[in-house]
């Protein structure tokens, strides 16, 4: 009987973490090989193919990156461009997350580019240059700490 009890503790403790959207569970993070055209700067994004969706590297747009939040998805170019600079891009599937993810903007560390997506491998996807942090829900301290320890992944500008 009591090794019923210890397996149901150890059960309803599992569960309940699985439940938590701020478990470190609901998000992966992934090394994504480097995109061979990553030095390469285009002025039309249109056509551009990249390796990995949404990109960590890249061809990427010409000019200064973008910052902040945006209310329509941006170009994977204009990602790219934010990347290489040492920004994080965040995106999302659910209109809704925006605002649960507006936080990330008044980090003072790391430099969030928040905008939705029409399409996502999940709910919120993280983007550093090379890595990738997959999140099935949004897990705002597993973000922050995820920009803060890839902001000097990247390449600069070129």
């Amino acid at each position: 009987m009591r090794l019923f009890g210890a397996f149901a503790v150890t059960f309803a403790l599992v569960v309940s973490a699985c439940g938590d959207s701020s478990a470190t569970g609901a998000c992966v993070e992934t090394r994504e090989p480097e995109d061979p055209a990553s030095l390469q700067p285009v002025l039309d994004p249109d056509g551009v193919v990249f390796q990995t969706d949404p990109p960590t590297s890249g061809p990427h747009l010409s000019g200064p990156p973008v910052s902040g939040r945006f209310e329509a998805p941006i170009t994977a170019a204009a990602q790219v461009r934010a990347l290489e600079d040492g920004r994080v891009v965040v995106q999302y599937t659910d209109a809704a997350a925006g605002a649960d993810l507006a936080p990330l903007s008044d980090d003072r560390d790391v430099e969030f580019v928040i905008a939705p997506a029409t399409t996502l491998p999940a709910p919120v996807v993280a983007t550093a240059w090379t890595w990738k942090l997959t999140c099935s829900a949004i897990d705002l301290d597993r973000i922050r700490a995820f920009g803060a320890d890839r902001v000097g992944d990247a390449p600069g500008i070129d």
